[in-house]
């Protein structure tokens, strides 16, 4: 009896072991998942770098050298954990990580991160899932060059209607298609084979800078699939950047979110940091401006105090025309267009602007005041007189306030 008691408690001290270890090993998982980021090139703009580490021990690693002829690599094979740093082997070189808050630190030689101004820029930050649902378009250098649109509709659960456009040749819509997408680790796979016993795969993902997705074809040449749709003369594929404006959002930027979620997932070498001032002297605030990969300046976003990341946007200032309302308007508007498709909610006078206001949005639209007509501020009612605002009378800034 006492031989079994003895027997009994050894395997049950041995179970516990296992499962404090599996529980150990588990807890060391928790950073699987896909980090990306922009690192600094020295003959090159970036590196788009993304990793992808998976809870069965493999990764992938994949760069992509901006601007560079076949600057491409992507790297697979398993990785190693030790003392909060993950080895990856590239082309038998390692390469080490140190696992942090949601993000992934590129160390040196010497297992030690870099100390100067460049740190930042060698953190790979841990991606969240992306809501694919919008309005997309390719984004032009100016408003003349052709464009492709790009429609996301939720259907059902991991279904999604997918529709492509693009601007019209000779009075005639040149590319146009539709299919359904199916969501596959967090990537849209749809069938863009015209016969129905085929099957030719497009995919679509997330853009390394999350403004946007990325189309393609898992294989290159299946890629002139997608002409049969643009008649022969371009392609499905490319990337396409989120561009809808609403009262709680602006591409894929919304007003939940924090400056320290813009900072997680819009790569830093996409972001500037400025100070900017008010009309008066003691306005001062942590401008956060947000540039496409080809260094648009597309909108800025700002809290409601300094030197706090943690709170969520306050102000976001529309800097670029590709962004529009449903009702067409954005950052080129008149004051003619937005009284035509939006109720003005009132309309205050600045030192050097009148402000119009549109609740229906969240919005306002700044109009110097040089461009109204004499009389168009009323002494008796001390109110602007929207009769002296000229409808031609063009915005000088379009901004969205979502936490005053």
């Amino acid at each position: 009896m006492k031989q079994l008691f003895i027997t009994l408690t050894l395997s049950l001290l041995f179970l516990a072991s296992c499962t404090q270890k599996e529980k150990q090993k588990t807890k060391n998982l928790g950073f699987a998942g896909v980090y990306k980021g922009s690192v600094p090139c020295a003959d090159c703009p970036r590196i788009e770098t993304a990793l992808t580490l998976n809870k069965n021990k493999t990764f992938v690693y994949s760069t992509v050298y901006k601007d560079k002829v076949d600057g491409a690599f992507t790297h697979k094979g398993t990785y190693e954990v030790k003392d909060s740093i993950i080895t990856i082997q590239l082309d038998n070189a390692p390469f080490h990580f140190l696992v942090g808050d949601e993000k992934m630190t590129l160390l040196g030689k010497s297992l030690t991160p870099n100390s100067g101004k460049l740190a930042p820029y060698y953190e790979l930050k841990k991606q969240t899932k992306y809501a694919y649902a919008g309005k997309y378009a390719t984004l032009s250098k100016s408003a003349e060059e052709y464009k492709q649109m790009l429609e996301i509709t939720a259907d059902q659960k991991n279904k999604y209607l997918v529709n492509f456009s693009a601007s019209k040749v000779k009075d005639r819509a040149n590319c146009n298609f539709s299919g359904v997408g199916t969501l596959k680790n967090d990537t849209l796979w749809v069938n863009i084979a015209n016969k129905k016993d085929k099957e030719i795969l497009m995919y679509i993902v997330p853009s390394h800078d999350n403004l946007g997705v990325d189309v393609f074809t898992k294989n290159f040449e299946e890629r002139f699939q997608m002409m049969l749709y643009c008649k022969g003369g371009s392609s499905l594929a490319g990337r396409y950047l989120k561009k809808g404006i609403t009262a709680n959002n602006i591409g894929v930027v919304n007003n939940k979110m924090t400056i320290a979620d813009v900072l997680q997932n819009i790569p830093l070498l996409q972001i500037q940091k400025k100070k900017g001032k008010g009309e008066f002297a003691e306005d001062s605030y942590d401008d956060y401006e947000i540039y496409s990969d080809n260094g648009q300046l597309l909108f800025t976003v700002t809290p409601k105090d300094t030197a706090n990341i943690k709170q969520k946007i306050n102000r976001v200032l529309v800097q670029h025309p590709f962004f529009k309302t449903a009702k067409g308007i954005n950052r080129n508007s008149t004051y003619g267009a937005i009284k035509k498709a939006y109720a003005i909610t009132e309309i205050q006078p600045t030192r050097k602007h009148i402000v119009v206001s549109v609740a229906e949005i969240n919005a306002d639209f700044s109009i110097s005041k040089t461009k109204l007509r004499k009389g168009w501020w009323n002494a008796k009612t001390k109110k602007v007189n929207p009769h002296k605002i000229p409808e031609t009378a063009q915005i000088d800034g379009f901004f969205l306030w979502w936490n005053k």
